[in-house]
């Protein structure tokens, strides 16, 4: 009578020690963001905000902190897992706390009008300084700005292509001087209306109408198309101001009867010439 085996097999037992060292490496570690400094200043950090994630925020009693939301971002509601031992409080676009409990490590998570944000709130060792304020940084704010900045310069480029079509239905000849930082992007017009494009995030300037005799007065454009601030009017030029900073335009080619002037001169029977310096080659 044949006997019978069972087919068991035990791993010695370190194997199995091995195995549960290799099964506890493979899980995912738990891990907190910690923003880094923005520039020279350890106390001033930026972060990339990422819904995933939770940020580690280290505080020093005594000291109070600020978290810096994107413009028009404003609390909701959240919690605190010590709210006895933190004073704290939604400002504008911000939210401010301060630890009151020399022991006062906690979890903080805020609710806005558009975002979840989840923190940790450890007190800070002694290699680390403790974080003042904290700006956050918002891919997702950035992909819809450059996607609405294309879309503008499509329209722009629509717009002067339009005005331009027919020949001789199209003026450039301005030349501007002052503070050239307010100068625009572009600046054109058909004979009709004067078109001012600002592909910038640059506060926009205000337009003044220069007549004639020198004096000046402010013009509120008539239409905005994407970046084109369009002035439904011409004029021998213009001022763009800023504050105290003051660009001057003057209209190369303005007529009064509002025909365009191919000649780009005030000076009858001459003709302006623009001269384009040649690449050197070197």
């Amino acid at each position: 009578m044949k006997a019978r085996f069972q087919n068991t097999f035990r791993a010695p037992a370190g194997v199995l020690t091995i195995a549960a060292v290799l099964a506890t490496l493979a899980r995912p570690a738990v891990a907190e963001v910690i923003p880094g400094p923005c520039g020279s200043d350890p106390h001033v950090a930026c972060a990339v905000y990422d819904p995933t994630e939770t940020y580690r925020i280290a505080y020093r009693p005594g000291e109070a902190t600020v978290l810096i939301f994107e413009k028009g971002e404003k609390i909701d509601g959240g919690g605190m897992g010590d709210g006895k031992a933190w004073s704290a409080g939604p400002a504008g676009n911000g939210f401010f706390f301060k630890p009151k409990a020399a022991q006062a490590a906690t979890n903080l998570i805020l609710l806005t009008n558009r975002r979840r944000y989840v923190l940790k709130l450890v007190p800070v060792t002694r290699r680390e300084q403790a974080v003042w304020s904290l700006t956050f940084d918002y891919p997702d704010t950035r992909a819809k700005e450059s996607a609405a900045a294309a879309v503008r310069s499509a329209e722009a480029r629509a717009l002067l292509a339009q005005t331009v079509s027919a020949p001789g239905t199209g003026n450039f000849n301005y030349d501007m001087h002052g503070d050239t930082t307010l100068a625009p992007t572009a600046l054109w017009d058909d004979g009709r209306f004067t078109y001012f494009e600002f592909r910038t995030s640059r506060d926009l300037p205000q337009i003044y109408r220069v007549f004639a005799d020198g004096k000046e007065a402010l013009v509120n454009p008539d239409d905005v198309r994407g970046p084109v601030l369009v002035v439904h009017d011409t004029a021998p030029g213009f001022n763009l101001r800023v504050g105290d900073a003051v660009l001057g335009i003057r209209n190369n080619a303005y007529r009064p009867d509002g025909q365009l002037n191919p000649t780009g001169t005030t000076i009858p029977d001459t003709v302006r010439l623009v001269k384009q310096k040649e690449a050197s080659g070197e």
